[in-house]
């Protein structure tokens, strides 16, 4: 057996035989919380899946069945339909779906850009697509206004920079969470393993009350991005008094600002020593936060039992998926493409990619290995998975509003009042194309953000700030 595997299977059992003895166990969310699935993980899922049960009530779901079952254009609509329906039949209040691209179907939406390479056309993964279940009316959302000519295969289009004269919410999405969505961007049962036993230990140290790092928090900001000092400094300022927010700023001329410099020896200090949550902003990329972080700083990592939960609005640190029709890619008719970075023009509107992107065309990034490397790193991450715009502070804002004002929050809880949240305060309803590129990249912003991570998972409860 595998060492890594063995370790994994022990932690399961420590965090099994602990969890049921815990007597701080909380009440049972009555809420239906669905992990979907391949059926080749459900072996390594059966544990996680009893343990879960204790607190939520929980259906395993099998992806083959779902896509052979239920109607739709495609593997994505076949999956969102069926969560669709359970949400509107069975009170269905969470979801985690289970396998990176290579496994798992993924939307991509569709952005105008001015690239004539590419037939100014761009798609992003987009997994928003999977919670944004239904319009006001109560009607499916299948992110499919525009069905004349090869619209009819674009979804979540999105308009603005390169054409003027048309809405910025071109396929009239209605964009607001009606579940909380995840996802564990695993191809391997050990990989399953990894992030299962993971995903228990911190569960647990949260609500047994015993996370080294409970109630603290790490704020990073590395320069030469817009200056948010103030921003997060605001953030750690409203946080309920139980909390520690430590803080890493850039420093220049400012005397305000004179904290610890955000570099990589501070980072693997806070993590080592145990933190709940430790957020970046600033540059970063599709391996690194900027001069501080990097899926190599992952092997001295030693936190297994005071795991974070992370959270970067930097620009591409959750990439997990090829971006079409710059990159590589394999569109919808199974036709290879080597993409515009390496030479390819488009004469016509780009094909879409499939939804799902295998071998070399799965690519990877520092959220989906923080998560699924090893036993080390983090229990979840949120992060861009492309370009990100300062409009994303926001969605930080809104964030960490839930997680001070509930009483009991989760991880997909405040992720999707932060898409809310974002909505209303960056006014994308009355968003309308100008002469700049930015109101369709506010537009599209809470799109592009994914959540690496149960959705059920807890935050420190503030409840037990006076304890």
């Amino acid at each position: 057996m595998p060492r890594f595997l063995f370790i994994s299977i022990l932690g399961f059992l420590y965090a099994s035989t602990a969890f049921a003895q815990s007597p701080q166990e909380p009440k049972k969310d009555p809420s239906l919380f669905m992990i979907v699935s391949p059926d080749q993980f459900h072996t390594a899922l059966k544990d996680y899946v009893q343990q879960k049960q204790k607190l939520f009530k929980v259906e395993l779901v099998s992806l083959e069945r779902t896509l052979k079952t239920t109607a739709g254009a495609d593997d994505p609509e076949k999956v969102k339909r069926f969560l669709y329906d359970a949400y509107r039949k069975n009170h269905l209040k969470y979801v985690l779906l289970v396998g990176d691209i290579d496994v798992f179907p993924v939307r991509y939406m569709v952005l105008d850009r001015v690239t004539p390479a590419a037939f100014d056309y761009s798609f992003y993964p987009s997994d928003l697509y999977y919670s944004d279940l239904a319009k006001k009316d109560g009607s499916f959302e299948d992110w499919n206004a525009r069905k004349e000519g090869f619209h009819v295969h674009y979804f979540g289009e999105v308009r603005g920079e390169k054409n003027k004269k048309d809405p910025i919410n071109y396929d009239q999405i209605e964009y607001h969470p009606k579940i909380a969505v995840g996802r564990w961007p695993v191809s391997t049962p050990a990989e399953v393993n990894i992030v299962a036993t993971k995903s228990l230990a911190y569960e647990k140290s949260i609500l047994d009350g015993n996370h080294p790092g409970l109630h603290k928090m790490g704020l990073f900001h590395v320069g030469g991005w817009v200056d948010a000092r103030n921003q997060l400094e605001k953030i750690a300022s409203e946080m309920p008094m139980a909390w520690k927010a430590e803080r890493y700023f850039f420093s220049n001329d400012n005397p305000k600002f004179k904290t610890l410099p955000p570099n990589e020896k501070n980072v693997l200090a806070l993590l080592n020593e145990g933190s709940s949550l430790v957020v970046h902003a600033g540059h970063g990329s599709e391996n690194t936060w900027e001069g501080c972080f990097s899926v190599g700083s992952l092997a001295r990592v030693k936190n297994s039992d005071r795991l974070p939960i992370m959270i970067s609005v930097g620009c591409s640190t959750s990439y997990f998926a090829p971006l079409p029709p710059y990159e590589a890619y394999v569109d919808i008719q199974g036709q290879e493409h080597i993409g515009t970075n390496r030479g390819e023009v488009f004469k016509e509107p780009p094909p879409p990619p499939a939804p799902y992107q295998k071998g070399k065309y799965n690519p990877t990034g520092l959220g989906e290995q923080v998560l699924k490397r090893g036993l080390n790193g983090a229990v979840a991450y949120i992060g861009c998975n492309t370009g990100s715009q300062p409009c994303a502070l926001t969605l930080l804002d809104g964030f960490m509003m839930t997680l001070r004002k509930a009483p009991h929050p989760h991880l997909g809880d405040c992720w999707s009042s932060a898409i809310s949240y974002y909505y209303a305060k960056e006014g994308l309803a009355r968003l309308k194309p100008s002469d700049d590129w930015y109101p369709p990249s506010i537009f599209f912003q809470g799109m592009k953000f994914m959540v690496f991570g149960d959705p059920t998972l807890p935050l420190a409860v503030q409840e037990n700030e006076e304890k």
